[in-house]
């Protein structure tokens, strides 16, 4: 949950235009999903009664996704720091998880999250990302996995999951950008891991109606593509999953899944 991408009035249209509001309500109760809202803390004052009405509408959770959605200090300690205080003061609550933006989690953000004793980080993609904030975390695992630290402290991280062998993101802007057709087809001969997240954004459900949008050249063109069919590809992810015979569950609940089995664990000392 963060601001419309590229937009200069930093809108979340998703929330202010009803018919995107029901829709998107009536495909999670649809399927009886659950959502984990990875949200920019700065917005808990902003835009409260909206989230408020939203948590009485679907299955709901808070987590955390920066304090401002600033990609140059994703995981800095002020917005560590500043997005627990906001979210304990929003949900009277500890602050179990952080996703840092565009995934940008450093190793000093991992160690920020380690000192503030959060119990999980959703930031990693296990996949390729070109551009200027590029990444490639193809020697990630594809599946939750623990961050150790020689003090003893660790956490768990659920990465974005992508699909099998081919590390194609489950996400709504992949989707679009490929088609259902051919994405569906790679879902099938590929398959997914046995734990899922599947990430959405607001703007992906709307991204070529913002006409102020920031955005250019081949970026553009690559999030606008088939932003007419997102609600349906939205539910055809969903739909996938529940056809597959996956459980709709909190990231909070997740964690107590996985800490039953022996996860894979990485230093922290040797993270790259």
């Amino acid at each position: 949950m963060e601001p419309d991408y590229g937009d200069i009035e930093k809108r979340i249209r998703l929330l202010d235009n009803l018919e995107y509001f029901e829709k998107y309500i009536s495909i999670i109760n649809k399927y009886n999903a659950k959502v984990t809202m990875f949200t920019v803390t700065n917005l808990f004052e902003k835009r409260n009664k909206q989230f408020a009405e939203l948590a009485t509408r679907i299955p709901l959770e808070y987590s955390i996704h920066s304090h401002t959605h600033d990609p140059y200090n994703a995981c800095s300690l002020d917005q560590v720091q500043n997005s627990k205080r906001a979210y304990q003061n929003f949900t009277g609550q500890k602050a179990m998880g952080y996703r840092a933006p565009i995934g940008r989690i450093t190793k000093d953000g991992l160690g920020h999250l380690l000192d503030h004793d959060f119990i999980y980080d959703a930031s990693v993609y296990p996949s390729i990302r070109p551009g200027k904030f590029g990444y490639s975390n193809l020697h990630m695992p594809n599946i939750p996995f623990k961050v150790t630290r020689n003090d003893g402290k660790s956490l768990i991280e659920f990465p974005f999951t992508a699909i099998e062998k081919i590390r194609i993101v489950f996400a709504l802007s992949y989707v679009k950008l490929l088609g259902w057709g051919l994405y569906s087809l790679l879902l099938k001969i590929f398959g997914l891991p046995t734990y899922v997240l599947l990430l959405s954004h607001p703007h992906d459900f709307y991204f070529a109606e913002i006409a102020n949008n920031t955005t250019k050249g081949a970026e553009k063109i690559a999030l606008s593509r088939n932003s007419q069919k997102a609600f349906d590809y939205f539910e055809k992810m969903i739909k996938f999953l529940h056809q597959q015979g996956y459980e709709f569950i909190f990231v909070s609940e997740l964690i107590k899944e996985v800490k039953q089995n022996s996860l894979q664990q990485i230093a922290w000392e040797t993270w790259k």
